[in-house]
């Protein structure tokens, strides 16, 4: 009797505890589809170095990122998206189809490109 009692306290414990595990993950996943980064918004600036031009950052409310780079005639869109921390910093895992990518963070407002061997800087601001 003694250990039927042990045993339904083992499971009734584990239970709980599983219970608990998945109320969290729960409460995890709904946090994340309410999250709206505070970066959100439309971001517009210019690149300079090696190439020219102008830039504009569309940042979602999840924090994904639409880049689109106007140089001259020449106007290319690619998406990237904000690394998690909340610091703006742009998580750089793909760039455009022309090599183009860029590195920093929208709290500075700024940062470096590279495309190839041809590199510079953008900067932008918030409208």
């Amino acid at each position: 009797m003694i250990k039927q009692c042990k045993y339904l306290a083992f499971v009734l414990l584990f239970g709980f505890t599983s219970c608990s595990h998945i109320i969290d993950e729960i409460d995890r996943d709904r946090e994340e589809e309410n999250y709206t980064t505070p970066y959100m918004g439309k971001w517009q600036g210019s690149y300079t170095g090696d190439e020219n031009g102008t830039l504009t950052l569309n940042v979602s409310k999840s924090g994904s990122v639409e880049v689109i780079r106007t140089s001259g005639s020449f106007q290319e869109t690619f998406y990237t998206s904000l690394a998690g921390g909340g610091s703006g910093a742009i998580s750089t895992n793909s760039g455009s189809s022309s090599g183009f990518v860029i590195y920093g963070s929208l709290e500075s407002k700024s940062g470096t490109w590279v495309k190839g061997n041809l590199k510079g800087s953008w900067s932008v601001v918030k409208n």
